[in-house]
């Protein structure tokens, strides 16, 4: 969270210096040695986004319906992580932390349909282009179990209470071995991929984005504002804990990516 935190101060403080050369009205004014702006109808653009729940990576295809509205499909992947998850290192170097109470680790895909409306356009190649995103559509939560290195004691005669066995198991909040005094870290990431768990949802985003590119054909962007994740049922993500079925998170959003006919 202290990242994310500081990832917003410096979008804002990177929106309060270029503020200073957005223009006033939507048209675009030329100035007299500038060249005539051109209107591209076609756009792709990759990012990398940070919530206040996990990170991601998306990508977008635009076409513009008007000359300051655009069609937009896009295509996300992200993180989800609880509210209360709390990692714990442990000793063995070779070994992973764990989040003790974690059930399930889980990744999202989203598919979205939506518009950008230009808000204020630029005034010239140097200046900032104010959108504003709508974006909804269907999104699926991808839930893995979580296995981790339990450490048993060895009861046998020849190694009483000295020596043990390290087992991988799925995490069982019943078991009372399963407790940070025997857990010596994670498994494997791809450890219970064939027991994935599937939960169907859909997510709504809306968000203000700020391009600042100096090309007219290139694209740089900056995006903040929320967004809305909800499933059919609950995600236990953590044991003992009550879980959410609807997530709505604050993001920060770097896209980069090119205008063409």
């Amino acid at each position: 969270m202290k990242y994310f935190v500081a990832i917003i101060s410096c979008f804002f403080s990177f929106t309060f210096i270029s503020a200073q050369e957005i223009a006033t009205g939507i048209n675009p004014a030329l100035k007299q040695n500038d060249d005539v702006q051109l209107l591209y109808r076609n756009e792709q653009e990759f990012g990398a986004h940070i919530h206040s729940a996990g990170w991601g990576f998306n990508y977008r295809r635009c076409k513009h319906i008007t000359g300051y509205k655009k069609r937009i499909y896009e295509i996300e992947v992200t993180g989800l992580h609880h509210p209360k998850e709390i990692k714990i290192d442990v000793a063995d170097a070779n070994s992973k932390g764990f989040f003790y109470g974690k059930q399930y680790v889980v990744k999202v895909l989203r598919g979205g349909f939506g518009y950008h409306k230009v808000i204020t356009g630029k005034s010239d190649r140097r200046g900032v282009e104010l959108r504003l995103l709508t974006l909804a559509g269907p999104s699926i939560a991808f839930a893995k179990p979580v296995y981790l290195k339990i450490w048993y004691p060895d009861a046998s005669p020849t190694h009483p209470g000295q020596w043990g066995n390290t087992v991988i198991e799925k995490y069982d909040s019943t078991n009372p071995y399963h407790i940070p005094d025997h857990i010596s870290g994670r498994a494997g990431y791809f450890t219970g991929f064939g027991e994935m768990n599937f939960f169907p949802g859909a997510f709504f985003k809306l968000g203000l984005s700020f391009e600042h590119s100096n090309l007219d054909d290139d694209i740089k962007l900056l995006e903040t504002g929320i967004v809305v994740d909800a499933y059919y049922k609950t995600i236990p993500i953590m044991a003992n804990t009550r879980n959410n079925q609807v997530y709505v998170n604050v993001y920060l959003n770097l896209m980069f990516g090119k205008k063409w006919f």
